[in-house]
């Protein structure tokens, strides 16, 4: 398959703009500010990386923090073996690096605590991650400040990552061009006896040959899940020795991970034909999958779009084994665990979905006995409505 890509439109090194991230930097700044809080300490990898630019994709055991003032001196913090990933990517005005020869952890603290104090006041307030950061080191960030207040500031953040620029929309898009790529491989991998490892590893060489022919300086972390018969019940499954058999339930997942930004590509069907037993749950997930797609819009709640989705499968009898939600936010997702929450298609979330915010639509049944069944599509909401990024035929009959 061959892919052209604008030039003019290439991912960069630094993969950001200095206007991108001058944008959200003085956005943090005014909300620090309109919130009274003094200075942001960042200690989750997405937001460190939202922030500065330092993309630290994988920590190594090696801690990557980030310091922002509501005026004044900002900083990244992070390990001498990162020094020239810090120099080139960092926005911030400083780079503190620590070496190996003491305890990362504390070293990491004494550096920032050390450039934080000498901004602050005794009585300070201080932002931190508090709903992930690690007990050990807000205990060690008290004691440093005992007159210090620690306030929240990850929502802050949230808020920013969650309306997509238009550069970030482009990471996005390249990374549904590579998940279609993934996915034909995927299938033209397929026969009976083939390893689920075969597959995913057929699959994943595609992407990441792709993103090395249609961007000039593409940074990867994707990954592909292949998961057949009963280990669909299980949708975050890494790859196993398992061999395809014919009437076997097939989960493609294909996440390419373009600067840390995640799209994904996930289509369920029956190697060889469905049975009517099969066949039941895949027409449930169908109708709700296309209603999800279709209410994905600019003012549509997230919960009211979670609830149709699932109402639909309650039709069909199969409520009871619904076992995530709708759909979540697309954007950072550095080792696919963090996203940002205000984003998710949840019974809980009331945001109102807006213009150029991206998410999936993966409404899924999990059966004990027969299988799971689940497709995935990213969306960009538009002013108007939503498009598809990742359009791949729902339909697939292959076996």
């Amino acid at each position: 398959m061959s892919v052209m890509i604008d030039p003019d439109q290439e991912c960069r090194l630094p993969a950001f703009t200095s206007q991108e991230m001058n944008r959200r930097i003085s956005g943090l700044r005014k909300k620090l500010a309109e919130n009274n809080i003094d200075v942001a300490f960042l200690s989750s990898a997405d937001n460190v990386f939202y922030m500065s630019g330092v993309p630290l994709l994988s920590e190594w055991g090696r801690p990557m923090w980030a310091i922002l003032p509501a005026a004044g001196k900002s900083a990244v913090c992070g390990a001498a073996i990162e020094r020239e990933n810090m120099e080139l990517h960092s926005s911030f005005d400083d780079v503190l690096v620590y070496n190996d020869d003491e305890n990362v952890v504390k070293a990491s603290l004494k550096l920032c605590s050390d450039f934080i104090s000498g901004s602050i006041s005794p009585k300070a307030r201080i932002g931190i991650e508090a709903e992930v950061i690690p007990l050990g080191i807000y205990r060690a960030l008290q004691e440093r400040f005992p007159g210090a207040e620690f306030v929240e500031v990850g929502d802050l953040v949230g808020e920013l990552r969650l309306v997509k620029s238009n550069e970030e929309l482009h990471l996005l898009e390249v990374g549904a061009t590579l998940a279609k790529i993934g996915a034909d491989a995927f299938l033209n991998a397929l026969h009976e006896g083939v390893t689920e490892l075969a597959v995913a590893a057929h699959a994943l060489a595609e992407v990441e040959k792709a993103m090395g022919a249609i961007s000039f300086n593409g940074l990867t972390s994707s990954y592909v899940y292949a998961q057949f018969g009963e280990n669909t019940m299980i949708p975050h499954l890494h790859p196993t020795s398992r061999r395809l058999r014919r009437g076997d339930i097939v989960s493609l997942n294909i996440f390419p991970v373009l600067w840390g930004y995640c799209a994904e590509l996930e289509r369920t069907f029956v190697y060889g034909g469905a049975t009517k037993e099969q066949q039941r749950p895949l027409d449930a997930v169908n109708e709700s999958f296309d209603l999800g797609k279709q209410l994905l819009m600019p003012g549509a709640v997230m919960s009211e779009v979670d609830a149709a989705c699932t109402e639909v499968l309650r039709k069909y009898d199969l409520a009871q084994y619904v076992r995530h939600g709708t759909g979540h936010a697309h954007g950072i997702m550095i080792g696919a665990a963090s996203r940002e929450d205000k984003g998710e298609l949840r019974p809980y979330n009331k945001t109102k979905l807006l213009p150029n915010m991206a998410n999936s639509v993966e409404p899924g049944v999990y059966i004990p006995g027969l299988g799971g069944f689940r497709h995935s599509d990213v969306l960009i909401v538009t002013e108007t409505g939503s498009r598809t990024i990742t359009d791949f035929p729902r339909d697939i009959l292959i076996g």
